[in-house]
């Protein structure tokens, strides 16, 4: 399924050039919500944990790249890694504390801290610019002679982020780390008890899961050019969460196409208007009920079907 998704990134990439400056907006869009997604699926997907303060690491991303942008002067390039680290440097304090704590106590207190950051980013007036924001955040400066001023561009730049982000957690879920991930997420007494140290790897988790959020946060200014506090508020968190459940838990394939779901199911309802919101939730507890595995449970008897079938031929041709 790994190799699927990557495969349908490339095509995506080659597709590109030929859709509208709209279609390539929602594209972006949902590129960037599945980082976003990604980051939430690796720490509730592998590790079980859930984080309802997931949007706090991508706004910080976001505010200190952009600041040390528009206060300071500094080109993206060299914004990027400082705001990533200091994302990084966040989850590893926060997470010191409370991957200490299991069940609902982890739960409340990342809640905490997502609400304590967005309240930060609304008040601190003389730096974040308080309600109001951020605005006129410009593409990342041109590198190695590749502009990114165009829709087109930047799409590729995220298209790019997005694979690489992939190709990471693809190596990262399968190597002995993510079994310990998964381990923890089965069965926490049991991992314990053969040797898994529960709370290191949470904390490892916590710290991967909000460098790649921090990644998508990198992103979102120079895409909206704006940013605002009620961006980073537990509703992008949920939205998170439900890209993951949508579209499948335990996989990386999932979230990618739990964002595709809420990007593009309610642009198709746009006709409908004020009924828009009620048939997006129909739709929602139709695919809960159905396809407990997510759409990607839905599809995987699908592919593996069509593999067989493939398959099947080619020994035909061969005999």
């Amino acid at each position: 399924m790994s190799r699927t998704v990557l495969i349908g990134l490339l095509l995506l990439g080659l597709l590109a050039p030929v859709l509208s400056d709209y279609q390539i907006y929602l594209l972006t869009l949902t590129l960037l919500w599945s980082i976003l997604a990604l980051s939430m699926g690796l720490l509730l997907g592998y590790a079980g944990e859930i984080n309802f303060g997931q949007a706090a690491f991508v706004g910080i991303a976001a505010y200190v790249s952009t600041l040390l942008r528009l206060k300071l002067g500094w080109s993206f390039w060299a914004a990027a890694p400082v705001a990533l680290a200091v994302v990084v440097l966040c989850a590893a304090a926060v997470g010191s504390i409370t991957m200490r704590l299991r069940g609902p106590f982890f739960v409340l207190v990342m809640l905490a801290f997502g609400e304590i950051v967005r309240l930060i980013l609304a008040n601190w007036q003389d730096v974040t610019g308080g309600p109001v924001g951020l605005r006129q955040i410009t593409p990342p400066e041109p590198v190695l002679g590749l502009a990114f001023d165009t829709k087109l561009s930047f799409f590729y730049l995220v298209l790019l982020v997005l694979a690489l982000s992939t190709l990471a957690l693809i190596a990262l879920v399968r190597s002995r780390t993510g079994r310990m991930f998964v381990a923890m997420r089965e069965d926490e007494t049991l991992a314990e008890f053969v040797g898994v140290g529960l709370s290191r790897h949470k904390l490892i988790a916590l710290c991967i899961s909000a460098f790649i959020a921090g990644l998508g946060g990198l992103l979102m200014g120079p895409f909206l050019t704006v940013l605002a506090p009620n961006q980073f508020s537990i509703f992008a968190s949920v939205d998170m969460v439900v890209m993951v459940i949508v579209g499948g838990i335990g996989t990386l394939a999932g979230p990618l196409l739990g964002a595709i779901f809420l990007i593009y199911v309610p642009e198709l309802l746009s006709f409908a208007r004020e009924m828009r919101p009620i048939m997006m939730g129909v739709l929602l507890i139709v695919v809960t009920l159905f396809l407990p595995g997510g759409l990607i449970g839905g599809l995987l008897p699908l592919l593996r079907r069509l593999s067989g079938r493939g398959a099947a031929r080619k020994e035909t041709q061969h005999d």
